[in-house]
């Protein structure tokens, strides 16, 4: 699965009930509240469960985080180290 897939994935079953209808690669995720600043440490862990990557914790800011696109950028980062 592509790291883009998992997150969409991963999103509309965690915080959109199932539903990814109107979710894209470059929805603001944190800016329209779909997930929160806290959330995104869960969303982290899932990751890193996922692909079997550690992201360092000064890598989990908010501007890594503000749409799927970015996030799946910072996972291929990663995955290539």
């Amino acid at each position: 699965m592509t790291a883009q897939g998992f997150l969409l994935e991963c999103i509309a079953d965690s915080w959109l009930d199932g539903n990814s209808e109107g979710l894209s690669a470059d929805t603001p995720l944190m800016e329209l509240n779909i997930i929160s600043s806290a959330e995104v440490f869960d969303l982290v862990h899932a990751i890193q469960e996922e692909f079997g990557i550690s992201i360092p914790l000064q890598e989990v800011r908010p501007d890594n985080f503000r749409s799927i696109a970015v996030i799946a950028d910072l996972i291929d980062r990663f995955r290539g180290k």
